[in-house]
């Protein structure tokens, strides 16, 4: 009941927030400015306010928000918050204001109180509340009221408590470095020892004797590191004719629950559960008290991004694509077959490499992989465009199984038709909101001759073989997209 699906603002929640702001910003301080969430409508518009150019992307002019910040020193939100079109510009709306720094902002949470205010409404306007609370604003203002005066004292508070605990928190680290080292010690502990202890036994515990130089982590001799996507890939010798690739977590970078979680995940999953020539497997894990390093099957020096990007037309020839695909497919229906779901299958989570004058394709990256029966539905989202499937873009339950068949189709479209081919067929721009692209993708492949069009748009490629794939998985219906079982079974 927290959000609804929305794209914009319905018409009474706007003119609620435009009414609000009307009324109350000649009756504010000069020092106060306001910003609004979707375009301003009405006839008259008052002075200091931001309000975004367009929708349903959501951007305010950037020497509109310096002119505001250098003149004024709060900037107030007023919403409703019941929409998700309000929760993604809210997140644009902070990013854009992080450059100013100084700029107090606060939120405030209208209500639209259907007469006396039942339990039913509270229920549904808290967890509004609990969202707006976690977008990054100095304050949240719950039913700020038409009393000027009340706002201005609150909002004062509000800034004088904030500017206070600053002080206070800079302070404590400042004259008690050794209390912070303590926490941060106990933090430490407690993340990469009591809780895999407690909840991940096959988490291997720290090992203070660990090796670790520029040029050797225990028993390995680092040779190289790898171009990757994010996080530090070394290539490195246990022997003259073992080549391993060790996958460094740091553990100044990884601080949550969370990840530490997605290197259990790639553990459990690459070392203990899954085994398949086309899935990368893990042959140890080593723990120091400062990183993590998993021990992984040498691949490949690239992966598939990287080779498209290198080819001539950005793609491979179409035995060579559909090979790459065929041979992921089998990994993945092996993992379906056993409940395990993938999630963010894409062009650089597969690693290629040239045996006998043909590619071999590996999957990679098990860190956001689950264990997902088929009546079992998601709702993390992972992965990102152009693979990630569009149901899962949306912020919506999906179910799994189905996202890894579309990504897999992405990836046979990208590595036939060329690097950019969903790009440039649906058309998006380069920083473009995955929401309303999720959804042109959808309105996009659900019209006739799409696939062809996609397939055809960089070079012209045409293959019945290729099309009869990319239909089966490029379906914008989860419950109509084809298994990957069927798929691995279908001649190439």
């Amino acid at each position: 009941m927290g959000t609804e699906e929305v794209r914009l603002p319905s018409a009474s929640s706007h003119a609620m927030v435009e009414s609000y702001v009307s009324r109350m910003a000649s009756q504010l301080p000069a020092h106060f400015a306001f910003a609004t969430l979707a375009p301003w409508r009405s006839p008259q518009r008052p002075s200091r306010l931001a309000a975004p150019d367009s929708a349903p992307e959501g951007h305010w002019d950037a020497e509109v928000i310096a002119s505001l910040a250098s003149e004024c020193n709060s900037l107030l939100v007023p919403c409703t918050f019941k929409t998700r079109y309000e929760k993604r510009v809210m997140k644009k709306l902070m990013e854009q204001l992080e450059p100013h720094g100084d700029f107090c902002v606060y939120v405030l949470q209208l209500l639209e109180v259907p007469g006396e205010m039942s339990r039913e409404y509270v229920q549904a306007v808290m967890p509004r509340h609990d969202a707006l609370l976690a977008v990054g604003a100095n304050a949240v203002v719950l039913d700020p009221g038409d009393d000027p005066d009340r706002l201005r004292h609150k909002l004062d508070q509000e800034r004088a408590w904030f500017e206070a605990n600053a002080k206070r928190a800079h302070s404590m680290v400042v004259s008690n470095d050794e209390h912070f080292h303590r926490v941060l010690k106990y933090h430490h502990k407690l993340l990469w020892e009591a809780v895999p202890e407690a909840l991940m036994p096959k988490f291997d515990p720290i090992d203070r004797n660990l090796v670790e130089t520029r040029y050797r982590v225990g028993n390995y001799q680092l040779t190289n590191r790898f171009r990757a996507r994010s996080g530090t890939v070394l290539l490195a010798d246990r022997s003259e004719s073992e080549k391993l690739v060790l996958k460094v977590y740091d553990k100044s970078i990884c601080v949550s629950v969370e990840d530490l979680e997605c290197i259990d995940r790639e553990l459990r999953f690459l070392r203990d559960r899954l085994r398949h020539p086309h899935i990368v497997r893990c042959s140890s894990m080593h723990h120091s008290f400062s990183r993590v390093y998993l021990a992984l099957e040498f691949g490949g020096m690239q992966n598939l991004h990287q080779r498209l990007h290198d080819q001539p037309g950005y793609r491979l020839d179409l035995e060579d694509a559909v090979g790459c695909a065929m041979q992921i497919a089998g990994a993945l229906a092996y993992c379906h077959s056993r409940d395990v779901v993938h999630r963010q299958v894409s062009l650089e989570h597969i690693i290629v490499d040239d045996q006998y004058d043909k590619l071999f394709c590996r999957l990679v990256d098990f860190n956001r992989a689950a264990c997902c029966p088929d009546s079992t539905p998601s709702v993390m989202p992972c992965g990102d465009l152009p693979c990630i499937a569009p149901e899962m873009a949306l912020d919506e339950s999906y179910f799994a199984k189905p996202a890894d068949c579309w990504s897999l189709g992405v990836v046979l479209l990208e590595a036939a038709g060329g690097l950019g081919s969903m790009k440039q067929a649906v058309g998006w721009l380069e920083r473009a909101e995955l929401e309303p692209t999720a959804r042109r993708i959808q309105s996009f492949f659900s019209g006739n001759g799409s696939h062809a069009r996609a397939l055809a748009i960089m070079g012209g490629v045409r293959s019945e073989p290729v099309l009869a794939k990319l239909s089966a998985l490029l379906e914008p219906r989860p419950a109509a997209r084809a298994a990957m079982g069927v798929i691995a079974q279908s001649s190439a």
